[in-house]
């Protein structure tokens, strides 16, 4: 009986954070000592670079494929549930480059980049509703409210060159403070589980110090992400996704002079779109989620897009793999 549960803890788990929108069902509860390793196959069509998309140039479509590998670590920390998550990203861009907006349709440069992306170190705590627990008392735990605090850094290790006017890198580095709510709602069983989630979150921007000659001086951005979903059978569920994204405004400064060239202002976007999850296996699952802009409260500037990504997730927790090493050894 005691496997039967851990099994059923292992299938329930969902992706953690996968880069600038974290996901449905991203912060529900973990016991200690669970793993998640991840594998994401992002790809859309957008005025930006997926892998950051608090950076928008009007004047250019960019093609993204990207791909990128997480793994998670839960530990508690303070007596409550905490865990650690680590993105590695990489793709290729390829970006149309409109050279007269004024012009002709023909008027326009095409570029080409592919490397590794900026590498994003996320911390979530708990903060109220799941405190770090053991798997075998996790099993028998339930709390309708959860919520956490979470800071992630951002690091700009990604391919970047100066002379282009989008990059998968951003070179710069990024620190986003964000406060997760999961609320359940009705019943917490199989099959019949629902939940909404709001993620709220703040990230702050350093300086690009070479973009073109310039110097890129950004203010933060806001995003609140949200997620309502509902079991559809033991094995797979459905969320509709809404996400909203508010600020960013730049000021571009000549590096030689030191003098405001441009200012631009802040991004203001909306978009809609759903999540489909499955549990292939007892440790695998499957996520498939598509986004896109159906809004914009600045069309100059605000992202403009879809994406589309697939997750495979495979979770595993210390005491299943003695407990397996166990029976397969007797």
């Amino acid at each position: 009986m005691k496997n039967i549960c851990i099994i059923a803890i292992l299938s329930l788990i969902s992706l953690r954070a996968v880069g600038q929108l974290d996901g449905a069902r991203t912060y529900w509860a973990l016991p200690k000592n669970m793993n998640i390793l991840s594998a994401h196959l992002i790809t859309g069509k957008a005025n930006a670079s997926l892998n950051n998309l608090s950076f928008i140039n009007p004047s250019v479509t960019v093609d993204n494929k990207l791909y990128m590998l997480t793994y998670t670590r839960s530990q508690p920390l303070f007596g409550r549930t905490f865990y650690s998550t680590l993105i590695l990203p990489a793709g290729d861009i390829t970006a149309t480059i409109n050279l007269d907006p004024q012009g002709p349709a023909t008027s326009s440069s095409t570029l080409f980049q592919h490397g590794l992306g900026d590498i994003v170190w996320s911390n979530t705590i708990n903060l109220l509703g799941a405190e770090g627990l053991m798997i075998k008392d996790f099993v028998r735990h339930e709390n309708p409210t959860l919520i956490y605090l979470q800071a992630a850094a951002t690091f700009p290790t990604g391919q970047y060159d100066a002379t282009n006017p989008i990059n998968i890198g951003s070179n710069q580095f990024k620190l986003k403070l964000g406060l997760p709510i999961v609320q359940r709602i009705g019943k917490w069983v199989d099959g019949q589980r629902t939940t909404l989630e709001v993620f709220p979150a703040y990230t702050f921007i350093g300086k690009n110090d070479d973009f073109q000659g310039q110097e890129v001086e950004q203010h933060g951005v806001f995003t609140l992400e949200t997620h309502l979903t509902k079991d559809i059978t033991k094995e797979a569920f459905f969320s509709l996704d809404y996400s909203y994204i508010d600020g960013g405004s730049s000021d571009f400064i000549s590096q030689e002079t030191g003098d405001i060239m441009k200012t631009q202002a802040g991004q203001q976007a909306h978009l809609i779109g759903a999540t489909l999850g499955y549990k292939v296996s007892d440790k695998l699952n499957l996520f498939l989620t598509h986004n896109q802009t159906f809004s914009s409260g600045n069309d100059d500037v605000s992202l403009e897009g879809t994406v589309t990504k697939i997750t495979l997730s495979w979770a595993f927790h210390d005491f299943q793999e003695k407990f397996n090493g166990y029976i397969n050894s007797n």
